[in-house]
């Protein structure tokens, strides 16, 4: 009983803390981001009234200043909550992640799907999207990887997701045991709320994990 009660305090505490990442990100991209772009607007006709270059230069500067603002508040809305995973699914945000992720990070990732059946509902694919967020983020700041592939598909009505990169090796379940940081308890928690699992499997270098998921939605 306590374990279930445990169970269903952790699985209403992650879908809290989805709503208020929904929340807190259409703000940022309904009034924020809309505030800067009245800033931006108005600071360009200024510039095209003022015939002092001094004042011309300091408008410009103030102009890339605000367009550097509205450019990270996006960026932290979008990794709030990605707008493609509500409107498109999971498959359509992990490329889209994976892309953004070649862009800026200097790490080669690579996605393979086999199987465009691989249909979540949201909350699973909520929580799917954040799990792969943290593996990237632990294997970038401290595994030293060049090189991931992540391979998606789905067999005997089962969704799975790989993950390979050849990075530090670690064993997952001991660091866990150990780790006084938040990343793998946060990947551990949110696989046990959608009924996911975790295997490692034994490879010589860098790692090699494997997501399942026993409940997917009915193939269309």
């Amino acid at each position: 009983m306590k374990k279930k009660e445990a169970e269903l305090l952790l699985k209403t505490a992650l879908e809290s803390e989805k709503e208020e990442r929904q929340r807190i990100a259409k703000d940022l991209h309904d009034s924020v981001s809309s505030d800067l772009s009245a800033i931006r607007n108005y600071l360009v006709l200024i510039k095209k009234t003022e015939t002092d270059e001094q004042k011309i230069s300091l408008f410009s500067d103030l102009q890339d200043g605000v367009e550097t603002a509205i450019e990270n508040t996006r960026l932290v809305s979008y990794k709030l909550m990605p707008p493609l995973l509500d409107q498109y699914g999971f498959l359509v945000a992990l490329d889209d992640y994976i892309n953004r992720l070649n862009k800026k990070s200097g790490v080669r990732f690579e996605l393979s799907t086999k199987d465009d059946s691989f249909k979540l509902d949201t909350l699973v694919g909520y929580e799917l999207y954040r799990v792969v967020q943290e593996f990237t983020t632990n294997m970038m700041k401290y595994g030293g990887v060049t090189q991931c592939s992540f391979f998606v598909y789905v067999t005997q009505d089962i969704g799975c997701i790989e993950l390979v990169d050849d990075g530090a090796t670690f064993d997952f379940y001991n660091e866990l045991s150990t780790s006084q940081g938040l990343g793998l308890k946060n990947i551990s928690s949110r696989l046990k709320v959608i009924g996911a699992n975790l295997l490692q499997r034994e490879v010589v270098e860098g790692n090699h994990f494997l997501i399942s998921l026993p409940v997917l939605e009915e193939k269309k």
